[in-house]
């Protein structure tokens, strides 16, 4: 008899919910850092040092950087869409973090 090899292998499912919730988070950091980026960019009411020094944050403080300009650095991006911007993506993230532990793929 031939001995077995005492690894799971996990589901189609599982095996999804891994690799979103792996890129989830780079894809959300992407989406604030470039609207950060754009919206610093057509900013005329900051200064130059003023721009640097929130790009340095952007880039610095991945996902904290970013979520700090669009809560604390009166972004001219309308309220609601920041607000669903950093509140949705953190919220979906968690979502996909519950859904892959009741599925058992994420532990």
């Amino acid at each position: 008899m031939e001995p077995t090899i005492g690894y799971p292998i996990p589901s189609l499912l599982q095996s999804g919910l891994n690799i979103v919730v792996f890129f989830f988070p780079l894809m959300l950091y992407a989406v604030w850092a470039t609207l950060a980026f754009a919206d610093l960019g057509r900013r005329a009411d900051l200064s130059p040092g003023a721009r640097l020094g929130w790009g340095v944050i952007v880039l610095a403080l991945p996902w904290v950087g970013a979520a700090l300009y669009h809560a604390l650095g009166r972004s001219g991006v309308p309220g609601a869409v920041r607000g669903v911007l950093i509140g949705g993506g953190v919220t979906v993230y968690v979502a996909l973090l519950l859904l892959g532990r009741l599925v058992g793929g994420i532990s």
